[in-house]
C-alpha cells in the first residue's frame, strides 16, 4: 500500500463527512484553453490521414466527442474543419456557453494564421498523441480552411451556441450512457481524449458507437491508462486490492476502470470495429513480474508498459 498516494485517502474519508458539493473537484480544465484544443483536435486529424482513415476532411460531416469535458472547444475545432454537425456526449452538461462562444473566435483565429500544433509550452508537454512533425497540416485542408469560410463556419457555430436557427448543429447530449440515441448509422467519426479510461462499461460504450457510426464510419481514442495522480507510480493503481480500490474511488467525480490497453483492443473488436492504427506511448514498469490485482482482467506483458495509446478503429463498409 505503500505506492498509494496519501490524497485519495484524505478525500475518501472526507466524502463520509462532508457534504458532496464541497468535494466537488474543478471540471477537465484542459478544454477551457482553445489552444489545447486546436491540438488535440489536428493530432486526431493528423494520425487519421497517417494512418490512411481520413482520405477527404470535407467528407467528416457528422461527428461526436465522448466526454467533452468544460468546453466544446474540440467539436468547434472540427466544424470550423469541415464538419455540419457536432454532439457531445457526456455524463452532465457542464459547458459554459459564454466561453464557448469566446472559444470559436480563438480557435478562427488560429486556423486564419494557420498556426502550428502547440506542444512546447509547459502546459502542452504532456498532451498525447505526440507527433512527428508539428507544423501545421495544410496536406489535409483546401477551400475549408479560406479565410472567407472559416469566417461563415465561426458565425454558424455562434449562431448555434446562441440557440439561434443555423446550418450548423451543435447538440449536447448529458447522460449518453443510458439514453437511446437516433443517431443509428448517422456518425463519420466519434473521438475522446483522455475519457475512455473513465467509462465503467466500456463493452457497452463501444457497442453504442459501433451502432451510431455509418458503415466506414471512424473512432479515434486517446487513452490515458495512467493512475491519475492516485498512486506515485504511473501503474500502481494496477496493484490494489478490489477493496481498498473501492474505498479510494469514494468521492471522486470520475471513477477509473484500469482497465489496460489490450482490454481495450478487445472491446471494440468485440463490438465490430477492425483495429486500423495504434500509436502506444511507452513508460517503465517498477513492478517487475507482480501480478496486478485487478480483478477478471488479463494483463499482457505489452500492458504492463503502455502507459496511453492512440486507438483508431473502422465500422466495416
Amino acid at each position: 500500500m505503500q505506492q498509494v498516494n496519501l490524497y485519495p485517502f484524505v478525500r475518501s474519508i472526507a466524502s463520509y463527512v462532508l457534504p458532496a458539493k464541497l468535494l466537488k473537484r474543478p471540471g477537465s480544465g484542459g478544454t477551457f484553453s482553445s489552444k489545447y484544443c486546436y491540438t488535440v483536435w489536428l493530432r486526431h486529424l493528423v494520425l487519421l490521414s497517417k494512418s490512411g482513415l481520413l482520405k477527404d476532411v470535407s467528407k467528416i460531416k457528422k461527428i461526436a466527442e465522448i466526454g467533452p469535458g468544460d468546453s466544446l472547444g474540440v467539436g468547434i475545432a472540427g466544424l470550423l474543419t469541415g464538419a455540419e454537425e457536432y454532439y457531445a456526449f457526456d455524463v452532465i452538461e457542464h459547458a459554459n456557453r459564454e466561453r464557448n462562444i469566446q472559444i470559436a473566435s480563438e480557435l478562427t483565429g488560429y486556423f486564419k494564421e494557420r498556426m502550428d500544433l502547440p506542444h512546447k509550452e509547459h502546459e502542452f508537454r504532456n498532451t498525447h498523441p505526440l507527433l512527428d512533425d508539428y507544423s501545421f497540416p495544410s496536406y489535409i485542408f483546401d477551400d475549408s480552411s479560406t479565410i472567407e469560410t472559416l469566417e461563415k463556419r465561426e458565425q454558424g457555430i455562434k449562431m448555434a451556441l446562441s440557440d439561434e436557427e443555423s446550418e450548423t448543429k451543435i447538440e449536447y447530449v448529458p447522460h449518453w450512457y443510458e439514453k437511446e440515441s437516433n443517431l443509428q448509422g448517422e456518425l463519420d467519426l466519434i473521438y475522446s481524449q483522455a475519457v475512455m479510461e473513465h467509462v465503467d462499461d466500456v463493452s457497452h460504450a463501444y457497442s453504442r458507437m459501433y451502432d451510431w457510426l455509418k458503415p466506414g464510419g471512424i473512432i479515434s481514442h486517446e487513452i490515458d491508462f495512467k493512475t491519475h495522480e492516485m498512486t506515485k507510480e504511473w501503474n500502481g493503481h494496477w496493484y490494489i486490492d478490489k477493496r481498498t480500490w473501492k474505498f479510494l474511488l469514494n468521492g471522486r467525480k470520475y471513477s477509473i476502470n484500469r482497465l489496460p490497453f489490450s482490454a481495450h483492443l478487445i472491446e471494440m473488436e468485440k463490438a465490430g470495429f477492425v483495429i486500423k492504427y495504434v500509436l502506444p506511448f511507452q513508460m517503465e514498469n517498477a513492478f517487475g513480474d507482480r501480478l496486478p490485482k485487478v480483478p477478471n482482467v488479463n494483463f499482457t506483458k505489452e500492458d504492463m508498459t503502455i502507459a496511453s495509446a492512440l486507438i483508431q478503429a473502422v465500422k466495416p463498409d
